[in-house]
């Protein structure tokens, strides 16, 4: 196990992502809330998405201003020159464009850099019939780069189960350890982003496919992404490791490389002020010597007492097939008691 660990921590290192680089290609702009406030100062498109805009303000420095507040946006002209360095003519009635839509405006000190949560809980595997007595740890963080051009998120999920199995009246132990890392950059087209994702999934239990990456890079589109609700769509192309197990060197399929293809739908919606449901469900096809599938559905309901605390507790069912293990077929829910931070 510890052979097959360092090698994933090798192949994390050397697919993380390249650091992306910012465009100059900036402009004078006078923008107007719908509060009343007028802002002055120098948009930096290459930050600037069709949802929010970066200014350079004088004073405040970089400001993140939610398309949905802006009541006019207009071209400061009488500061602006054009691409080959002469003066524009001053003119004050420059073309405007605007919106309708309210939200809110940000320094980015004021954007949180990272954030995360934890959870601790209980298992059940819906293939025994007794309580499998599981503990099952989750660790998710989300973490922007300074100069907010890009997003990546790490999670792990760890489970111990000691009474899965009973051989001669003792419990058998098992560990399963998920770690799912994805970089996502607003490309500021139609809501899409690009992405470059890592899958690693770790069961102990598995005779052959014990350990499973899949590296992805990708489109993502995003169709809601409001306050309550947000639904995207991600695909493409990837690369398969499949290795480890007790019959990996006698299975056909275990302890090589393949072209794979990856498609996920992630749904939120915040359902009342203290409930919010979250559907997730990634879909792979390998191209082995035959095509192989997986697919890994989760779907989480969380309560969340007040909005002041980041105590939360949810209710949580997973449903895990892949054809490059054995066994194929996760079916299990839990009951976690949770941390936002």
């Amino acid at each position: 196990m510890y052979d097959s660990f360092f090698k994933i921590i090798i192949i994390f290192s050397v697919i993380s992502p390249l650091k992306i680089y910012a465009s100059t290609d900036d402009k004078k702009v006078v923008i107007t809330l719908t509060n009343g406030d007028i802002l002055n100062g120098t948009l930096i498109e290459s930050k600037s998405t069709n949802e929010t805009k970066i200014l350079d303000h004088p004073q405040l420095g970089e400001l993140t201003i939610s398309e949905s507040i802006i009541e006019n946006f207009q071209l400061d002209v009488k500061n602006s020159e054009d691409k080959t360095n002469n003066t524009v003519e001053t003119n004050t009635s420059a073309s405007s464009i605007s919106n309708n839509n309210i939200s809110e405006v940000k320094s980015n000190d004021e954007i949180s850099k990272w954030s995360g949560s934890i959870s601790i809980g209980l298992d059940e595997d819906i293939g025994y019939e007794d309580f499998s007595r599981s503990l099952d740890l989750d660790l998710s963080i989300d973490l922007t780069n300074e100069k907010s051009i890009y997003t990546n998120t790490i999670s792990f999920d760890w489970t111990k189960d000691k009474s899965q199995y009973e051989i001669g009246g003792a419990y058998y132990v098992s560990d399963s350890l998920e770690i799912d890392q994805k970089t996502s950059r607003d490309i500021g087209n139609r809501n899409m982003e690009i992405y470059f994702s890592n899958n690693y999934d770790y069961n102990s239990d598995a005779y052959y496919g014990k350990n499973s990456l899949i590296s992805s890079i990708g489109l993502t589109k995003r169709f809601f992404d409001s306050e309550d609700t947000s639904l995207s769509i991600s695909a493409g192309p990837a690369i398969h490791f499949v290795y480890g197990g007790d019959k990996c060197d006698i299975t056909t399929d275990c302890g090589e490389t393949y072209l794979s293809s990856v498609f996920s739908i992630n749904f939120s919606n915040k359902i009342s002020k203290k409930f919010e449901l979250e559907i997730n469900n990634i879909f792979t096809s390998s191209y082995a010597s035959t095509s192989t599938y997986g697919n890994e559905l989760s779907t989480t309901l969380t309560f969340k007492p007040s909005d002041s605390s980041g105590l939360n507790t949810s209710f949580e069912y997973e449903n895990d097939y892949q054809e490059f293990s054995n066994p194929k077929f996760e079916d299990k829910y839990s009951l976690n008691v949770g941390y936002d931070f």
